[in-house]
C-alpha cells in the first residue's frame, strides 16, 4: 500500500519531492523518485507502506531489468502469486517477491488486458520509455483512488490524493462549481468530479493512457446485470460461503500482522469469524464506542461478546466530542475531499494503526445483500404501486392534485407514482435541485453554468436490463454511495494513519456472483441479507443473526450542539457566509436554525460546515 504521483512533460525533481512529502502518511516506510528527460521529461514518485516483501527489493519506482518500463503502484493484488507463476512459465524473471513487480511484468506481457487477471484493490501507473506512453488504472470497485489533471503546456499529472497534486504546484487551488453541485446532493463528490477545477477522478473499473499529448480514458470492467442464478437457495448459500472463505483467505496474505474492525453487526462478525477459522494465530480486533452523549448508539457490548467468542485480542476506542473537536482540523485535512461521513473510520484507524498495519472491514455487505432499510421501502412500494396501478385514472388524478397541497401526500405519491430515481432521491439525496437553487447566490449560479442535475448523474448507473427494484437499488448503492462515500472515506481516513484497510465482501468475483442472487433470497419476508446469514449460520451466533439491522451512527448532532458548537457558530456566522460568497446568507442561516430547533436532519448543516472547513484548508 502506497501513495503514488507522477507527471509527464515536467522535469523539475523538486516538484516530485514536494508531492512525495504530501503523501508521506500513505507510505512512511520508504520513498523514491524516478526522473528522466528522455525521450521526454517524466517524474514518478512513491511513498511506500511495506506489506508484502518488506525488503529493499520492493522499493519503488520499480523498473524492468532493461529500464524500459517503470511503475508506481498503490494497493494489493491478492492473486499475485498465481499471476507470477503464469509469468514464470512464459519466461519472465523476478528480482523481488513483491506484487508490485508482478503487476509490472503483467503489463509488459499483456498490456491493458493485464487488468483482467488482477484480483484486488489497486491504482498504478506504468511509464513506457520506448513509446513515451503513460498507462494508469484503477481497480474495479474503486477501493483505491487516482486523480489526474492536464494543467496545460502538454503536461499531465496524477496522484493518489488531491493534496499531492496541489503540493506539486502544477494544479491551482480553485473550486470546481459543478462538483460542489453534486456534493450538496450526495454529501460526497462522485467521480469523475473533484472539488478542484481541472482535476478529475479516474472512475472505478477504468484505465487511462497519455501519449503524444493525448489523453484517453477507457472502461475495462462493468458491474454485471442482475440475471438470477439457476440454483436453489442451499446451493447458492454453499457457493457464497466458498467465495467468502476464499476472499478472506486471500486478504490475510501479508508479511505484517493483520487485524479487523468489529462492530457487532453481521458483516464485521462474518469477517472476523472466517478470519479466525483461516488463521492459526490470535487476531487483533477494534471497535468504536462513545461517551454518555452517544450511549444509545454504542455497540461495544455486542462487539465485546463476539471478541470473547472468537478469542480475539480486542481494543475498544471511545470517541468523545472533546477528542473530535481537538482532531477536527486533522480530520478535514485527511478527508482530501469534503464528506459528511468518515469521522468513525479516522478514529478507529488511528487506534488500529498503533497495533497493526492491515485491518479487514465488513464494508459492502449492506449494498450487496439488501441490508439497508431502503431495500424494504422499495419492496413495500413495489407492492403498493401494484395496488395504485389498478386504481381508476380519476382517483390517481385527485391524488396528484392533492400532492401540491400537502407534503405528506407528495412524499407518499413519490413512492407510488415516481420512477426509480425519484424514489432513490427520497433516501440518498441531501439537497434537491430546488434546495440547491435556493442556496446559491446569483454569482454561484453563474459559475455553475447549467450544471448536470444529480438525478441525471445517477441515471448513468441505471442498467436497462434490470427491472426489479432490489436489483436497481443494489446497483445504485454500489456505484454511488459505496464507491463515492464509503470506499473513498475509508481509503482517505485509514491511510491518514498509514493503515491499509481491506474489504473482502467486495472481492469482484464475489460481487459478480452476488449480483445474480435472486432478490427474494437477499430480502426474504422483510429480512435483509437472508442468504448471507444462511451461508454463515454455522459460524455466527444466533443473537447476531437475529439482531435487527442498525446502521453505524455517531452522535454528531450532540457534538454539534456541544463541543463543536463554537466551530459551527463561526462557520455559520454572517461574516463567514458572506466572505465565502457561495450561498445566500439567509438560506444558510435557515439551515442552521432548523438544526438548532431540532426540525431538520443534522447532516444538512454538517455537510455545509465540513465544506466550509475544507475550503479554508484546501482553497484559501
Amino acid at each position: 500500500m502506497c501513495g503514488i504521483w507522477g507527471a509527464v512533460n515536467v522535469a523539475d525533481r523538486q516538484v516530485a519531492e514536494r508531492a512525495a512529502a504530501a503523501l508521506h502518511h500513505r507510505g512512511p516506510d520508504d520513498h523514491g523518485i524516478y526522473a528522466s528527460r528522455e525521450p521526454q521529461p517524466v517524474l514518478l514518485a512513491n511513498t511506500r507502506l511495506a506489506i508484502i516483501d518488506l525488503s529493499e527489493a520492493g522499493h519503488q519506482p520499480m523498473s524492468t531489468a532493461d529500464g524500459r518500463y517503470w511503475i508506481v503502484y498503490n494497493g494489493e493484488v491478492y492473486n499475485y502469486q498465481e499471476v507470477r507463476a503464469q509469468l514464470l512459465d512464459i519466461g519472465h524473471r523476478f528480482r523481488s517477491d513483491s506484487d508490485t513487480e508482478v503487476v509490472l511484468h503483467a503489463y509488459v506481457e499483456w498490456g491493458e488486458r493485464c487488468l483482467e487477471r488482477l484480483r484486488g484493490m489497486f491504482a498504478f501507473a506504468v511509464w513506457d520509455r520506448q513509446q513515451a506512453k503513460l498507462f494508469a488504472a484503477r481497480d474495479r470497485l474503486g477501493i483505491k483512488p487516482l486523480y489526474y489533471a492536464e494543467p496545460g503546456g502538454g503536461r499531465f499529472v496524477f496522484g493518489s490524493e488531491l493534496k499531492a497534486l496541489l503540493a506539486s504546484g502544477l494544479v491551482e487551488p480553485r473550486l470546481n462549481h459543478p462538483a460542489l453541485h453534486h456534493y450538496l446532493s450526495f454529501y460526497a463528490v462522485p467521480s469523475p468530479y473533484t472539488l478542484l477545477e481541472g482535476v478529475e477522478a479516474l472512475p472505478p473499473g477504468h484505465y487511462l493512457t497519455f501519449q503524444a499529448g493525448r489523453l484517453r480514458v477507457q472502461q475495462y470492467w462493468w458491474l454485471p446485470a442482475a440475471e438470477p442464478l439457476q440454483a436453489d437457495a442451499h446451493e447458492i448459500a454453499l457457493r457464497l460461503r466458498a467465495l467468502l472463505e476464499e476472499s478472506i483467505r486471500l486478504r490475510m496474505i501479508a508479511d505484517v500482522p493483520v487485524g479487523a474492525f468489529l462492530s457487532g453487526g453481521v458483516d464485521s462478525s462474518a469477517v472476523v469469524a472466517l478470519m479466525t477459522r483461516a488463521s492459526g494465530e490470535r487476531l487483533r480486533t477494534f471497535s468504536v464506542g462513545f461517551g454518555a452523549e452517544g450511549e444509545a448508539l454504542d455497540e461495544r457490548s455486542a462487539a465485546r461478546v463476539l471478541a470473547e467468542r472468537y478469542g480475539t485480542e480486542h481494543t475498544e476506542v471511545v470517541i468523545t466530542g472533546r477528542e473530535v473537536r481537538e482532531l477536527l482540523p486533522d480530520m478535514i485535512r485527511a478527508l482530501d475531499q469534503p464528506s459528511g461521513d468518515g469521522l468513525n473510520t479516522y478514529l478507529v484507524s488511528r487506534a488500529a494503526a498503533r497495533h497493526v498495519k492491515v485491518a479487514l472491514s465488513g464494508l459492502g455487505g449492506d449494498e450487496l445483500f439488501a441490508g439497508y432499510p431502503q431495500f424494504r421501502l422499495f419492496q413495500q412500494s413495489d407492492r403498493a404501486r401494484g395496488v395504485w396501478a389498478r386504481l381508476p385514472g380519476l382517483a390517481q388524478d385527485v391524488a396528484r392534485r392533492s400532492a401540491s397541497l400537502a407534503q405528506p401526500v407528495e412524499r407518499a405519491l413519490t413512492w407510488l407514482d415516481g420512477d426509480l430515481l425519484a424514489r432513490y432521491e427520497r433516501v440518498r439525496i441531501l439537497y434537491s435541485e430546488l434546495d440547491k437553487q435556493a442556496l446559491y447566490t446569483p454569482e454561484t449560479m453563474l459559475a455553475m453554468a447549467a450544471p448536470e442535475s444529480s438525478l441525471k448523474y445517477l441515471a448513468r448507473y441505471v442498467h436497462p436490463a434490470e427491472s426489479g427494484s432490489i436489483a436497481q437499488l443494489t446497483r445504485l448503492e454500489i456505484k454511488n454511495y459505496m464507491a463515492h462515500t464509503l470506499l473513498r472515506d475509508t481509503d482517505a481516513m485509514s491511510m491518514a494513519h498509514s493503515l491499509e484497510v481491506r474489504v473482502p465482501l467486495i472481492d469482484h468475483k464475489l460481487v459478480e456472483f452476488a449480483m445474480g442472487i435472486p432478490p427474494g433470497l437477499k430480502l426474504n419476508n422483510g429480512q435483509g441479507k437472508w442468504i448471507f446469514a444462511e451461508a454463515l449460520r454455522d459460524v455466527l451466533p444466533a443473537e447476531v443473526l437475529r439482531r435487527p439491522k442498525r446502521g453505524f451512527e455517531m452522535p454528531v448532532a450532540a457534538w454539534m450542539r456541544g463541543e463543536l458548537r463554537d466551530v459551527l457558530e463561526d462557520v455559520f456566522s454572517r461574516e463567514s457566509i458572506e466572505r465565502r460568497g457561495l450561498f445566500r446568507t439567509e438560506a444558510v442561516e435557515a439551515v442552521y436554525a432548523h438544526f438548532k430547533a431540532g426540525s431538520g436532519p443534522y447532516m444538512r448543516a454538517w455537510a455545509l460546515a465540513v465544506l466550509e472547513l475544507w475550503l479554508r484548508e484546501f482553497i484559501d
